[in-house]
């Protein structure tokens, strides 16, 4: 999901849309939202580490496909703290835009109301709970061993921009993998060329969205993203656009978000593995249904999800696909 979408969220449990596009509160205090829940995920990479590690860290070769499935916890907290006199609110919590991708990004910031300028923003992202990638994804014939992939760096935003329903911000992130061993089972590499395979380095992303307000409480949010990755390897360092349209329908009883998405990647240089630069499609469709006021409850819902994506890519190695569906309870603070 991305950013506009994760605004609609915070407002989801209280089954109303606001005239102004995720406001800053009138009233100084806490607001926010807790969700708990499982999450059945089938997943078929040999980049991505799917939810039973012991199915996935076993390739037989380069031409096979790993695959995984299994359950998970679901879990998601965004707190917020609201100055009303001064039309500031200080936030923290984990970002629903990167889950979505198995990244579990938290983010310690603060938003201020410039009058009729719009919403400022920025926040410190770091890795709550960090990321896992394999050492080598390279390895064939043996186990391969997860390490720790761990991201930080500033996310700057402004949302109704000069007082329209235009939003964009810019993500900066350092990252850096515990034990990043890419290539190193290939003996026909040279030092140089593993060094090319090196996946630490600094991520750029710029991305800018519309908010269209329709009738009865829908919202239609399409969105433009480019993304520059400046890996140490120049064989994985990459630049990526995309696009995503998001649907939001919020009404007093349930409410419903939908997401489909589009990326094309292209890598700098060619892999020394295969010989060849790598590029990829990516698409992705995501549906999220909220019933409001469970058993009476104000501040109480349910939540159901579901998402399918898949990269295309012109080397199989990097061709995957993630299936996902939960269900869970979202409690309105």
């Amino acid at each position: 999901m991305n950013r506009s979408t994760l605004a609609v969220l915070l407002t989801l449990a209280g089954g109303y849309a606001h005239a102004e596009f995720n406001p800053i509160p009138k009233e100084s205090g806490f607001s926010g939202y807790a969700m708990v829940g499982g999450n059945y995920s089938d997943v078929h990479s040999n980049t991505l580490i799917g939810p039973k590690k012991s199915e996935s860290n076993y390739l037989s070769s380069l031409d096979s496909q790993a695959s995984s499935d299994g359950t998970s916890p679901l879990l998601n907290l965004d707190l917020r703290y609201t100055l009303a006199d001064s039309r500031t609110q200080f936030y923290l919590g984990s970002l629903i835009q990167d889950m979505v991708t198995l990244d579990f990004t938290q983010q310690l910031g603060v938003r201020t109301e410039m009058a009729d300028k719009g919403i400022g923003s920025i926040g410190y992202v770091f890795s709550g709970i960090p990321g896992q990638v394999w050492q080598d994804p390279y390895l064939t014939g043996a186990e391969r061993q997860k390490s720790d992939r761990n991201s930080n760096g500033i996310r700057v935003g402004w949302d109704s921009i000069w007082g329209s329903n235009w939003g964009a911000n810019y993500t900066y992130r350092d990252i850096s993998i515990d034990d990043e061993r890419s290539g190193s089972s290939l003996m026909t590499l040279t030092s140089a060329e593993r060094g090319q395979l090196d996946r630490n380095g600094k991520l750029h992303l710029v991305e800018v969205s519309y908010n269209w307000f329709g009738p009865r409480g829908s919202i239609l949010s399409p969105s433009l993203n480019y993304a520059k990755n400046q890996a140490d390897g120049d064989a994985v360092s990459y630049q990526r656009i995309g696009g995503q349209l998001s649907y939001a329908l919020m009404q007093p009883q349930y409410s419903l978000v939908t997401n489909a998405l589009l990326n094309q990647l292209q890598y700098d240089k060619a892999n020394p593995v295969f010989g060849r630069k790598v590029d990829a499609t990516q698409w992705g469709l995501n549906a999220n249904f909220f019933w409001h006021k469970l058993a009476g409850i104000e501040k109480l819902s349910a939540v159901f999800s579901a998402s399918y994506g898949e990269s295309d890519a012109n080397v199989h190695f990097f061709d995957s696909d993630l299936t996902s569906i939960g269900a869970g309870l979202m409690y309105k603070i």
